[in-house]
């Protein structure tokens, strides 16, 4: 083996797990760890099946273990006679569990806003410390945008990438894959709640103004004012929510 497969595999022994995982989903530990190695991303292809049982000194009948568990994981996508590609990184169980949840009536939309508080508060401190002037101007434009919508379906999708580009600015990847994962989901809250909003006579402004000052707190760089102003937006939304539903 080379020196990548020798330390990957070293990697796996020294985790004292080689008498308790089956081979294959052992060598498919070693296959993503290349993966993240050599940075391939969504689409790139992965070596032949001969190619990769040389490199990790197994069968090809143990490479095709590997590969049918990074499938299962959604790591890979394979199709027959062709090679297996690297797939595009979505967290699709926790996607699922979520339409399961709502659908069988296990979640709520109060639910998702309570999450959304766990998650957005924390990121907008983050992003605080870290945001740049480019990003700083992206999230300008898609406060104008929200602001500018004639259409419902245009400030729904606005509003979303503001939020979304703010918790990606803050740079922890978990957030980002579940906000990710719950975007079907985040829409239709946006979607119900701005149709409750416009059916009670009321407008989106107040929304507006609470967007500008988590903006302004980004653009001094102040961690602990970003997370108070998204704290209080957040709430904010709830309570019209949960007093608009009743």
């Amino acid at each position: 083996m080379n020196s990548l497969s020798t330390e990957l595999a070293g990697s796996v022994s020294r985790a004292g797990r080689r008498d308790k995982v089956p081979l294959g989903a052992q060598v498919a530990d070693q296959v993503r760890a290349m993966i993240r190695a050599q940075g391939l991303t969504d689409g790139d292809p992965l070596p032949a099946e001969a190619t990769l049982a040389e490199e990790f000194g197994v069968s090809q009948r143990v490479i095709r273990d590997a590969l049918r568990v990074l499938s299962q994981q959604s790591v890979i996508r394979t199709q027959q006679g062709k090679p297996a590609v690297v797939a595009e990184r979505r967290p699709l169980a926790i996607q699922n569990y979520f339409r399961l949840a709502l659908e069988d009536g296990l979640g709520s939309f109060d639910e998702i806003l309570e999450l959304r508080q766990a998650l957005e508060v924390r990121a907008a401190g983050r992003a605080a410390s870290s945001v740049s002037g480019p990003e700083l101007e992206v999230l300008r434009v898609k406060l104008e945008q929200a602001e500018n919508a004639t259409r419902l379906d245009e400030r729904v999708d606005a509003d979303l990438a503001f939020h979304f580009a703010l918790v990606s600015i803050g740079g922890n990847r978990f957030f980002t894959a579940i906000l990710d994962s719950l975007s079907t989901f985040l829409a239709e809250e946006r979607r119900l709640g701005q149709e409750l909003t416009e059916s009670s006579g009321g407008d989106h402004r107040q929304s507006h103004s609470e967007h500008r000052v988590i903006l302004a707190a980004l653009e001094h760089g102040d961690a602990e004012a970003a997370e108070r102003a998204m704290r209080t937006h957040l709430d904010r939304v709830q309570r019209e929510f949960s007093r608009r539903q009743g």
